[in-house]
């Protein structure tokens, strides 16, 4: 028995009866029950679903249909006749509408079916479900564009070019946006994104990698869709209109786009020696610890899996490399164990000065004091200025900086300043720092012994 889009009940999986109700537009599908799951396969065993024969007919003649609308459907086999063009060709994904980790088959077509539904029913009890499962046929929208929204304190937006097929196994950078109170405050585009198209003639998957590719919505699009829900959920987008193709439980506790950690935990020690290090996302019983990935997204299954196994994971951390330190005492308490430069964060630098605290009014934008303290706030300085600008300062002076330079770092060490840095830069403030510490010992040996 199957049950369509429109009938959907609560008893038919949570993704599907989500789907059913959302204000959204949701392309057409259906549900095969449980109960006609349980009579397909007649067991719960892997391998033996994997191996078995299915009498698919019931499933394939709603196949047939899931490309017609709801009221074309329910017409004279007259009506239907007439749109008889969209019944055979129709591209689907299949998956489990529980709330529940496990594959899912993207772009399937009718000789594919049998096989798509027993990688799914096999994959949803070897991660170990119980019951027989709902399974979601949907109808495939060729995508312009596939992304997902998950809500948090800040709502986090990802979006790739094509089908989502390289977002969902963790092989591309996807474009990015964080929004806070409904605004988009901070955005990501890669320099490069690899694109995945489907070849209509053969049905095999096409991959192209774009370089610079385009802003894929402008803010104000992103700020509309992103309002329209209270709940995550991943979309497609195909002339001008967004199509919500599943309605899930997540929410992010991002704070950058900088680093994407899909899940919660402390990620500390050496990359590349304590955290595993990859080009492409892994699944995790194949890192001990944590995980950085210099691609992937929020939704990829990887990250999916990394929060069901409880294991720490960074994902599309372009800027990470082998020898990097995460998550040291300089992270954790200000406290930087291996420069002698004190370096602690902007926010804890900003909350020893009050709001009666006095400015100097021609320097108030990048001044203020407290005693005798100050803090001199150089990320609104050209850099080429700052660093003449700190040779005439004296005092106790603490210097917040988003971007390491090395010219201004050394002229920080040599008048004994203090740092103020972004939480999430600073192991990359701190590896800078011990270069120039360095370099200014040996000038100075020198100078000593000249």
């Amino acid at each position: 028995m199957v049950v369509w889009k429109g009938k959907i009940k609560p008893q038919n999986g949570e993704k599907a009866y989500k789907l059913d109700n959302t204000d959204f537009e949701v392309p057409n599908f259906f549900v095969i029950t449980p109960k006609e799951i349980e009579q397909l396969f007649q067991t719960r065993n892997p391998e033996k679903i994997l191996n078995s024969s299915l009498d698919l007919e019931e499933i394939r003649e709603a196949y047939k249909e899931v490309g017609m609308s709801s009221e074309v459907r329910r017409a004279s086999s007259k009506a239907r006749s007439l749109v008889g063009g969209q019944r055979d060709n129709s591209r689907v994904s299949i998956r489990v509408s529980e709330s529940f980790i496990s594959d899912s088959e993207l772009d399937i077509g009718a000789s594919g079916l049998e096989d798509a539904l027993k990688n799914v029913v096999a994959s949803y009890f070897e991660e170990g479900g119980r019951e027989y499962p709902n399974i979601i046929v949907q109808k495939m929208i060729e995508p312009e564009y596939t992304g997902a929204v998950v809500k948090g304190d800040k709502d986090y937006v990802e979006v790739v070019e094509g089908l989502g097929v390289s977002l969902e196994e963790g092989k591309t950078v996807p474009s990015m946006y964080l929004l806070e109170n409904g605004v988009v405050r901070e955005e990501r585009v890669p320099e490069i994104q690899l694109k995945i198209t489907r070849n209509p003639m053969t049905g095999e998957y096409r991959e192209r990698r774009l370089k610079n590719p385009e802003k894929p919505f402008e803010n104000s699009e992103i700020e509309k869709i992103t309002s329209k829900s209270e709940e995550s959920f991943k979309f497609v987008y195909k002339r001008g209109s967004f199509y919500v193709v599943d309605v899930f439980d997540a929410r992010n506790s991002l704070e950058t786009l900088e680093r994407v950690q899909v899940s919660s935990g402390e990620i500390q020690g050496v990359v590349g020696k304590d955290i595993t290090l990859s080009d492409e996302t892994l699944s995790p019983e194949q890192y001990e610890k944590a995980l950085i990935s210099k691609k992937g997204g929020y939704t990829s299954t990887d990250a999916y899996r990394a929060r069901k196994n409880g294991k720490p994971a960074i994902f599309s951390a372009l800027n990470m490399k082998e020898g990097d330190t995460i998550g040291s005492r300089s992270e954790d308490d200000g406290v930087n164990s291996s420069t002698a430069t004190p370096l602690t964060t902007i926010s804890q630098a900003e909350a020893a000065f009050s709001s009666s605290s006095t400015y100097i009014d021609s320097y108030a934008e990048v001044f203020a004091f407290d005693g005798e303290e100050a803090v001199l706030d150089a990320r609104i300085i050209e850099l080429k200025g700052l660093k003449s600008a700190l040779k005439y300062l004296e005092g106790d002076v603490t210097v917040l900086m988003d971007k390491p330079d090395e010219k201004v770092l050394y002229e920080v060490v040599n008048q004994g300043f203090s740092l103020g840095v972004p939480q999430q830069s600073m192991a990359e403030f701190k590896n800078v720092l011990e270069v120039v510490e360095r370099r200014f010992i040996l000038e100075n040996l020198r100078y000593l012994s000249g």
